[in-house]
């Protein structure tokens, strides 16, 4: 993951997000990817030792924790992500939501911080796709127990979630290289010592690109999308509203911040896009799963809601 794109992700966890995705009510996953989830860890002994890697602000961590409870068995639960985690802290009641899991921040899954065979169970959501697969495997079954499985469930190139977040893509194509809306308001407000003329150029332009961007959202609620382009609409109403009451060197710098926060969420959607794997990629990894001595490697297609895809279910056992 690139360094600009792993400090957008988290910027993301600091806002306090559960989870990727469809989510229930209560920001965790539900229906057929949470009972994915439930029937997978509802196999462990009381007292095991359980490993979730790529845990973003600890989701499948928690339905973890949860299926233990309701199962009265007591596991070890630990968790592990590239980024700067602190979920307790971003996530809405997390110190109590996520109460007894060891969370640890800046860990690579292709270097964990623990003794071989650690771990009676590994898991991954959105996780492992992000990793170097080869390397992450040889060292998932490093600290896997003999006899221990892992289950991950990666992106899938076909999913809602990825076809959705090409609309938003694209969206995000048309507001930066189309209508270039935020550099026009940048100009404008900052413009000092103009002539009158020049004034109302760079004001008929602003126009034109808050139109164009009006009418690209109406177009794009028909289908469902819109989101970054009222997310921008919404901004520079606000900016422009600023303007009135703050000096325009100042508003000038909230754009720019305003900017690369959207530029920024461009890029953790392009991450997702870009990671997302199709049947071929998938074959791809379960040959390497093999390769890192993983046995029963099965890969079946994760549906949410009936037909809706949003992943891929991948398998492994531990001989």
């Amino acid at each position: 993951m690139r360094v600009l794109s792993l400090k957008q992700w988290e910027t993301y966890y600091r806002g306090g997000s559960l989870a990727t995705g469809p989510t229930g009510p209560d920001g965790s996953y539900d229906r057929e990817v949470r009972q994915a989830w439930v029937e997978f860890f509802s196999t462990l002994r009381n007292g095991a030792r359980l490993l979730d890697v790529g845990t973003g602000n600890g989701v499948v961590a928690l339905i973890a924790s949860e299926t233990a409870t309701a199962l009265g068995r007591s596991w070890e639960i630990h968790a592990t992500d590239l980024a700067q985690i602190d979920p307790a802290r971003h996530v809405k009641d997390g110190p109590r939501r996520l109460a007894g899991i060891q969370f640890h921040a800046g860990v690579a899954t292709e270097r964990l911080p623990f003794e071989p065979g650690s771990f009676d169970a590994v898991s991954g959501h959105y996780a492992l796709e992000y990793s170097n697969v080869p390397v992450a495997l040889a060292e998932i079954h490093r600290v896997l127990a003999p006899g221990g499985d892992a289950q991950f469930i990666l992106l899938h190139a076909d999913s809602l979630l990825i076809r959705n977040t090409r609309w938003t893509l694209q969206e995000s194509d048309f507001l930066f290289r189309e209508t270039k809306v935020f550099r026009r308001l940048h100009r404008l407000v900052t413009m000092e010592n103009v002539s009158k003329e020049t004034l109302m150029m760079a004001t008929a332009e602003l126009r034109a690109g808050i139109r164009a961007l009006k009418e690209a959202l109406q177009r794009a609620q028909t289908v469902g999308g819109g989101h970054m382009l009222s997310v921008a609409l919404d901004a520079i109403q606000k900016l422009l509203t600023a303007r009135k009451d703050q000096p325009g060197a100042l508003v000038g710098l909230d754009i720019d911040r305003v900017e690369a926060d959207i530029r920024d969420s461009t890029r953790r959607l392009n991450d997702l896009v870009s990671h997302a794997r199709t049947a071929s990629d998938m074959e791809v990894i379960q040959a390497e799963a093999a390769t890192a001595g993983f046995t029963q490697v099965e890969c079946l297609p994760q549906h949410y809601a009936g037909d809706n895809l949003v992943g891929w279910q991948l398998l492994l056992h531990r001989p």
